[in-house]
Formats: structure tokens, sequence, C-alpha cells
């Protein structure tokens, strides 16, 4: 059973992109990922953002370019950065301390390690309720 952050599959449900890609590559690369994000990182792989699907289509309504537009101009940056291993129950209550725009693990160097989702975070609550559960039972 997962218990820190590095042991759920935080390689779904995003793609990354780069600062200064345009927003035409980011509506490309939003297309395989319904539902998903994309992850802004730096050429040395450190996360800056995330851009939403509502953040292409307000630049397409205001008649952006979006090949001129680029990601670091309308990503959203309020990232809470974890450690993969930090512990499911200590991202939970981080989660729910600070509401952050997204949360992102990222390895001992800073670099992007992955995505913690909204469904990752529904998962990690229902496991944490699990475990709770478990540990009353066994008293």
């Amino acid at each position: 059973m997962a218990t820190r952050l590095g042991d759920l599959d935080l390689e779904d449900e995003h793609v990354t992109v780069g600062l200064d890609d345009s927003l035409m590559e980011a509506a490309h690369r939003l297309i395989d990922v319904p539902g998903g994000v994309l992850i802004v990182l730096d050429d040395d792989g450190t996360p800056h953002g995330i851009v939403r699907p509502d953040h292409v289509l307000s630049q397409v309504v205001r008649n952006i370019d979006l090949r001129d537009a680029r990601c670091r101009d309308v990503m959203e940056s309020d990232l809470l950065r974890l450690s993969i291993d930090t512990p499911l129950r200590e991202v939970v209550e981080a989660v729910a301390t600070r509401s952050p725009s997204a949360v992102v693990a990222v390895d001992e160097d800073g670099e992007y390690a992955g995505w913690f989702s909204p469904s990752d975070l529904a998962r990690a609550r229902e496991r944490l309720g699990v475990l709770k559960d478990l540990d009353r039972a066994g008293r």
C-alpha cells in the first residue's frame, strides 16, 4: 500500500512543456491529455507552474496569437513542491492547509518527478482512511 508520495503513479494525467514553448504547442499537447494539465519546466527540469486548457482558451477568446504567446505568460505558479519521499499523510495535510494550484513531486535535486493530481489526492485520502480504520481495528 502506498505510504509516500513517490509510491503513487505520478506520471499520468499530464505532460510537460517548457517555459518558452508557445501556447500553440501547449494546445497540441493538451489534446493528448483530456482533463489533464501541462507541467511547465525550465531547461533544468525544475517545475515552475501549470497550464490548464482554460489558460489557453482565455488567450483564444482574447484573439492572442498562440504562436507568439508563451507558457510562462499564462501559467499558474502557485506550486507546492514536495519530496517524493514525503509521507502521504503530510501531503494531504499540506494540501488542506495551503490549497495550492498544483502539487508536484521533486527528487533530491529539486527536479520534477511527477504531478500529484486531484484524483491522486482522492486516492491518498481513501488510503489514509483505510489505514486509520485498520489502526482502530488493531486496538
